[in-house]
């Protein structure tokens, strides 16, 4: 567990700004680098206390997934949710059915083309995270397996 340096939360913000339009991504919280490239956003308190007690393994929620040798971000479901209406760019309005899909990992066919690699989907102003697009324009969404609505629901 590592506090992003200035320089990377940058970087960091920079590539959202590019990507969804996000001028003020997470200002208000202190984000923290761990393992697999995730990022996770907590405030200044939770770090305090963590400070006092021992053997705390992790701190804060996983907002997003951040290879920065690759310029990419892709926003967990929470992620998302938190920047709600600041995202302006790559993002795709679903229908409930396509909203179903996406929840369960499968891929989408999008009705237009996407400049970004990334897009984030959105249900009746519900963000559902990011989703990463094929040569073939298709949206595959990284939901988590333990967070897919299982086949046949």
């Amino acid at each position: 567990m590592e506090i992003m340096s200035d320089s990377e939360r940058k970087f960091f913000e920079n590539i959202l700004r590019e990507q969804h339009g996000v001028e003020k991504a997470f200002r208000e919280y202190i984000l923290i680098k761990t393992g697999e490239d995730r990022i996770r956003a907590t405030t200044h308190e939770t770090i305090e206390v963590a400070m006092k007690l021992r053997k705390i393994l992790q701190i804060g929620l996983y907002i997003a997934k951040f290879r920065k040798s690759r310029n990419e971000v892709f926003l967990t479901i929470e992620g998302s949710q938190l920047l709600n209406d600041q995202i302006t760019k790559n993002v795709v309005d679903l229908d409930e059915e396509s909203a179903l899909r996406w929840m369960k990992g499968a891929p989408i066919q999008l009705p237009r083309n996407y400049l970004s690699l990334y897009i984030v989907g959105r249900l009746n102003g519900l963000y559902l995270g990011s989703a990463r697009i094929s040569r073939d324009g298709k949206a595959y969404p990284q939901i988590s397996t333990w967070r897919r609505i299982p086949e046949g629901e």
